[in-house]
């Protein structure tokens, strides 16, 4: 396994899916090009005018179709020390005589950039390491973006997490992006998320966050309450309409932090981190001090 690699913020950039010299790309993504030719030139010019010599860019799969000679020649043209995470298409076009212009080629890889952990595929994951914590996954593949909407996984992509975000070139511009500007997307994604389920989040992150998750229609005392209160960082209401694990995962999903929770509640949940009561009856405190111990 490669080492996590650990980079300053401020000289780190991501792009996929440019499809240098592929003719049809234009068509099925609706690129404002008129042919490859035209497009691989507006390509390099808007990457030649967003990284530096010196920058450090990943690029997350499908670089280019055409020969060896189009690779180097376009490779030879853009600056920044460059990475290669590869896609489906590179498979079958990686060659040995350009794989030196790389500083890495490979499968995925998880970097730290000023502390941000993000793992770095072609492909969107359903989950991945740290799905639940802050941790970002950065993808292509799905050619999503203002004018992209032909892909075969485009209806997918509401299934993503908040902290998943597609660097293609058809999202971005057809340019590269900025750690910093991916970085406020995900943040947007992120508010945007916890305002749709109801947390709010006033910035402060708790050293421990301790989450008593209960059903919205759930009969709870004031006693229960307090105690609750005296133990719980939150306490988190769930619509009996969402399944119960996919409403604890998505709120879950969406805190920082070191995270502890427990459910007292009715529906049948298979983790450990939950109370069961019998359906109709109300909260006790007998079940609340056990949801203390787990705590």
């Amino acid at each position: 396994m490669e080492p996590i690699l650990k980079l300053q913020p401020e000289n780190v950039w991501f792009t996929s899916d440019t499809h240098f010299g592929h003719e049809n790309i234009i068509r099925f993504c609706n690129r404002p090009f008129k042919n490859a030719a035209e497009m691989n030139a507006e390509l390099i010019r808007r990457w030649r005018e967003t990284v530096p010599d010196d920058g450090i860019i990943f690029h997350l799969g499908d670089f280019a179709h055409g020969s060896s000679r189009l690779w180097n020649d376009i490779l030879n043209a853009l600056p920044g020390h460059k990475y290669l995470i590869l896609g489906n298409h590179d498979m079958k076009a990686i060659r040995q005589g350009f794989m030196s212009h790389f500083e890495l080629v490979t499968q995925q890889m998880t970097i730290r950039v000023g502390g941000q952990a993000i793992v770095l595929n072609h492909n969107p994951f359903l989950c991945y390491g740290g799905s639940y914590r802050d941790v970002w996954q950065l993808f292509g593949h799905v050619h999503s973006g203002p004018a992209s909407h032909t892909g075969l996984d485009h209806t997918r992509l509401k299934m993503l997490f908040p902290r998943q975000y597609d660097v293609g070139v058809d999202n971005n511009d057809y340019r590269p992006i900025s750690f910093a500007d991916v970085k406020a997307k995900i943040e947007a994604q992120v508010a945007t998320a916890k305002a749709a389920i109801g947390i709010k989040d006033d910035g402060a992150i708790p050293e421990v966050r301790r989450i008593v998750f209960v059903d919205k229609d759930a009969d709870i005392g004031l006693v229960e309450t307090a105690r609750i209160r005296e133990i719980a960082t939150d306490i988190i209401e769930l619509d009996s309409s969402i399944p119960i694990k996919e409403a604890i995962a998505a709120r879950v999903s969406l805190l920082t932090g070191n995270i502890r929770y427990v459910y007292i509640g009715s529906r049948p949940l298979d983790d450990f981190r939950n109370v069961p009561i019998k359906t109709g009856t109300s909260i006790t405190m007998a079940s609340v001090e056990a949801a203390v111990k787990i705590l």
